[in-house]
Order: structure tokens, then C-alpha cells, then sequence
């Protein structure tokens, strides 16, 4: 199963402040014995203005250019981040594995995968154990999710809908409740899988430089 959660970490909230118009996703967290690796995109920016941040940036303790990518630059990231550290740590211990994070200016948003319910609670109860916030914000069972950029099968049918009754022309030719109606569902239903599902597909196409990080809330 997928789940997306919150927390409040130091890492790379400097550069996050200082290039307040950056994106900054992390695709890979390896920890080990204190010291964290991460691989992550950070852009639209370019590489001197992103590395001068980065050489400032009290979370990060050494940094390494891989490649560009888009309007944006991939590097390998060491951090000793208490809060990263028992994040990746956890992971391990509840046979879980990273999907993608993301920073928000608040907060990070997390995306894992663990292969059952009871692994999710067994990584809850380690990081509240060591006064790490956890927010988690959905528990999505990836059996449910299409293997086309990552909608649910509701998703799919109400995207597809719409597309061939006519939703999304100029002028409409059929209304939500019309798409609603169809599809035996209540037009705040409808309204609900049609709007996860085009921000799940935005994600998922035009936001990241490869995968989306943050997935579509369970129906």
C-alpha cells in the first residue's frame, strides 16, 4: 500500500527559503550509522545559484552535481538530519521504501509504499516514539490504482467520461451532474474523482521531472 504523509524537518529549508520559487523532490534516501544519502531534483534554478544555497545550507553536509535534467539539476545530498535519519531508518525496519518526497516551504510531504497496514503503524508508532510529527494523509491500497499515470480505476472511468461526453469543449456539452448521473454516483462523487484525477495525471505528466512524488487521496 501507498501512503502520503507530513512532516517537519530542517533539511534543505534554507534553500528552500532562498529559492522560494524552486522545487525540491527527493527520488532516493539511503541511511546508515547517522549518515543520510539522498538523490534529488531541485529547479527551475540554475546550478551556480543552486549550489550556493547548498554550500550554505547548514542540513546539508557535502553535495555532488549528477546531471541536468529539464529546466533543473540532479544532485547526491549527505545529510546527518536526526529527523531524515529515523525516517530512513524506519523505513528499513518496517520493510518499507521511498517513493518520493517533496519540500513545501512547511513542511515535507512523503510518499512510501510498505507492503501491509501493520507495517504502516509499526513506522507511525517508531517515529512518534521519537517525538517526530506524523501526519498522515491517505493510505491508498495500490491494487485499486491503473497502471496509466497512477489514477484508480474510478478515476479512469469519470476522466474518460468526461473527455467522451463532451465535458472539457468549449462550450460544455454535458454537465457533472449528466457525468454523475451515468455513472450512478452523486454529482459531489463525481466532482471528487474528476478533480483527484486530473491532479493525479498533472503530477504524474507535466509537474516532475520523471515520477510524481504525491499521489491522488483513496475514493
Amino acid at each position: 500500500m501507498i501512503v502520503e504523509f507530513h512532516i517537519d524537518a530542517p533539511l534543505l529549508q534554507r534553500t528552500a527559503e532562498t529559492l522560494s520559487k524552486a522545487a525540491i523532490r527527493i527520488q532516493r534516501l539511503h541511511c546508515e550509522s547517522g549518515d543520510c544519502r539522498a538523490v534529488a531534483w531541485i529547479g527551475p534554478v540554475e546550478r551556480p545559484a543552486i549550489e550556493a544555497n547548498l554550500a550554505q545550507d547548514e542540513s546539508i553536509t557535502d553535495y555532488a552535481h549528477v546531471a541536468a535534467e529539464g529546466d533543473g539539476h540532479w544532485y547526491t545530498l549527505h545529510t546527518t538530519d536526526t529527523t531524515i535519519d529515523t525516517i530512513g531508518e524506519s523505513l528499513l525496519n518496517a520493510d518499507g521504501f521511498l517513493l518520493g518526497a517533496a519540500q513545501t516551504g512547511d513542511d515535507w510531504v512523503f510518499r512510501a509504499r510498505f507492503p501491509e497496514k501493520s507495517s504502516v503503524l509499526s513506522f507511525r508508532d517508531t517515529l512518534v516514539a521519537s517525538d517526530i510529527n506524523i501526519d498522515i494523509q491517505t493510505i491508498t491500497d495500490d491494487t485499486e490504482a491503473s497502471p496509466q499515470f497512477g489514477v484508480t480505476d474510478p478515476q479512469r472511468e469519470v476522466l474518460l467520461l468526461a473527455l467522451n461526453r463532451g465535458y472539457f469543449t468549449v462550450p460544455r456539452e454535458s454537465s457533472l451532474s449528466d457525468l454523475a448521473a451515468e455513472l450512478g454516483i452523486s454529482s459531489q462523487a463525481a466532482s471528487e474523482r474528476l478533480r483527484r484525477g486530473t491532479r493525479t495525471l498533472v503530477q504524474n505528466t507535466l509537474a516532475a521531472p520523471e515520477r510524481p512524488l504525491v499521489g491522488s487521496p483513496p475514493e
